[in-house]
């Protein structure tokens, strides 16, 4: 049988706890989106660190916090490796489908915690685990996959299902609150009458 899901994998790796990982890592970068100043100086540079940062202060604060039994560190430098449950995992920005060289890599401390965590046999031991965060042209969150990588190919691939809400304003400006509208008048059209009347 295909393994298609996360815990299919590992019995770690259940839904509810990535979906809290990911509205996390959402959370941060929204806040980052809406916090960005082109006239200050901000470019896609500063977006991407501090979206990264805000992303991982929320983790780590989680994790010191004890907010969930079952998120854990390995790694709590810039890397930021964390663990769900026994399951070591990080995050990438881009495409599921095309990590770089530098996605999937692997620290020792993160082959380590993957050796406890899957029998020898068990096609996860070798997997490293991401969450890849897929975004719009301004940064805002587009959808965010956990995948599970075999060299380049995303060996497993799923959807985070989150509902992402969309920032309204444009890039470098404050957001706005959206306005609720009646809906539009439908009418049919009529044919205009000609000059003479018919």
């Amino acid at each position: 049988m295909a393994k298609q899901f996360p815990w299919d994998y590992h019995h770690d790796l259940t839904e509810d706890r990535l979906v809290a990982v990911a509205r996390m890592i959402v959370d941060g970068r929204q806040a980052a989106v809406e916090l960005f100043d082109e006239e200050a100086g901000d470019n896609g540079w500063t977006l991407g660190c501090r979206a990264f940062q805000f992303g991982r202060a929320r983790i780590l604060r989680a994790v010191d916090e004890g907010v969930y039994e079952w998120l854990g560190l390995v790694d709590r430098s810039l890397q930021l490796i964390f663990t769900i449950g026994e399951v070591p995992v990080r995050i990438y920005r881009g495409e599921a489908e095309e990590p770089t060289d530098r996605t999937m890599r692997q620290s020792l401390s993160e082959l380590r915690q993957l050796g406890f965590s899957f029998d020898e046999r068990e096609e996860g031991r070798e997997l490293p685990f991401r969450f890849a965060v897929e975004r719009d042209f301004d940064g805002s969150v587009l959808s965010v996959k956990f995948v599970g990588l075999r060299g380049a190919t995303a060996l497993l691939n799923w959807d985070v299902p989150i509902n992402v809400q969309p920032i309204v304003g444009a890039v470098g400006q404050p957001a706005s609150e959206s306005v609720e509208l009646d809906a539009p008048g439908v009418v049919v059209r009529r044919e205009r009458e000609s000059k003479t009347g018919e």
